[in-house]
């Protein structure tokens, strides 16, 4: 990766997923809450495994990513899942020891919330989202966040952070090499020694 292409703090890029640790009652209801249908999902599931479906399933709208540290979420946050689950208070969340289990419930939720994989075809639509924004002069930090947004609202795994910066890091510098020779042109044909007025 080139300099031009890293805008991203270490934090931002080595976590995929910041968790909340200061949230109100109404923003833990508005992101937590499980609906009657997520629950009749839920409950196809072995009881020991109910609480992680939970978290994944909200993760997944909220986030657009799977949680791997799904012992570091808010206490708060689990409770309220385990009393909508109607499960006990628990200090710890059980996560599937077999791989075949683990990835077979990460489809199974997929499937539940229509979401798909970032392949290469969401790649290239991607790509070409992004060359039209850096064409607008949308900033590689701001066009990230937006990515992100874009990806969700397509119901789309979302990459990595460092994927994703790549991809804009490349589109920007493009977009930037593109732009500038164009500018250049208009400043020399305009005769006048100065940038023509837009």
């Amino acid at each position: 990766m080139t300099i031009k292409e890293i805008f991203l703090s270490n934090r931002t890029r080595s976590r995929s997923v910041a968790l909340p640790q200061d949230f109100s009652d109404e923003e833990m209801a508005r992101d937590w809450t499980l609906s009657e249908s997520d629950k009749q999902e839920i409950g196809k599931y072995r009881k020991n495994f109910r609480l992680f479906i939970a978290v994944q399933l909200c993760a997944i709208r909220l986030y657009g990513r799977f949680l791997s540290e799904v012992n570091d979420l808010s206490p708060h946050i689990v409770n309220y899942l385990n009393s909508q689950l109607s499960l006990p208070p628990s200090l710890a969340i059980h996560v599937p020891d077999r791989e075949a289990t683990y990835v077979e419930h990460r489809k199974n939720i997929l499937d539940y919330l229509g979401f798909r994989k970032f392949d290469e075809e969401t790649q290239r639509k991607l790509e070409l989202w992004l060359k039209e924004k850096a064409d607008q002069g949308v900033l590689p930090e701001d066009l990230f966040h937006q990515a992100e947004k874009y990806l969700l609202a397509d119901h789309v795994i979302l990459p990595g952070p460092s994927v994703l910066e790549r991809l804009i890091g490349t589109v920007c510098a493009t977009a930037h090499e593109r732009i500038l020779p164009r500018q250049k042109n208009l400043w020399v044909n305009s005769g006048s020694g100065k940038l023509p007025s837009v």
